[in-house]
């Protein structure tokens, strides 16, 4: 399910960077590593163009779990602003990693404690560049 990613350039440096750093000081956990991945075959748009339908950093999403149709709200931060109890979830996580780059419709998976979650990305509640905070 290797779905084209779309990221702000700004994201992509930023995210590029900090995984640099942390390579520097300890081997690279796999999900980190496949996240690496997706941004190395990502189509990189400057903030401006990025669709409003599209999870960049610091956006948050509506959810709504297939099997129970519970929804959740979740907003993709980078690792020093996650927070579980205010559903803030790191980039770097298998959860940060399924919608980085994810648009409203698609459905994305992760492990749960009964096996893999599918969740469906309904909307797109707060995105940084579509209300021109550009310097998030």
């Amino acid at each position: 399910m290797n779905k084209r990613m779309f990221v702000t350039i700004n994201d992509y440096q930023r995210i590029i960077g900090m995984i640099e750093i942390a390579a520097m000081q300890t081997k690279i956990p796999e999900a980190i590593d496949r996240l690496l991945t997706n941004l190395k075959c990502a189509r990189m748009l400057p903030q401006e163009n990025i669709s409003g339908d599209i999870i960049t950093m610091n956006s948050s999403a509506l959810l709504t779990e297939l099997s129970s149709e519970k929804e959740v709200e979740i907003t993709v931060t980078y690792p020093q602003e996650a927070d579980n109890i205010l559903k803030r979830i790191s980039v770097f996580s298998p959860i940060g990693i399924a919608l980085l780059g994810s648009k409203v419709g698609d459905i994305v998976s992760w492990k749960v404690p009964s096996g893999i979650g599918q969740f469906r990305i309904d909307k797109v509640t707060y995105q940084p560049e579509a209300v021109g905070d550009y310097h998030l």
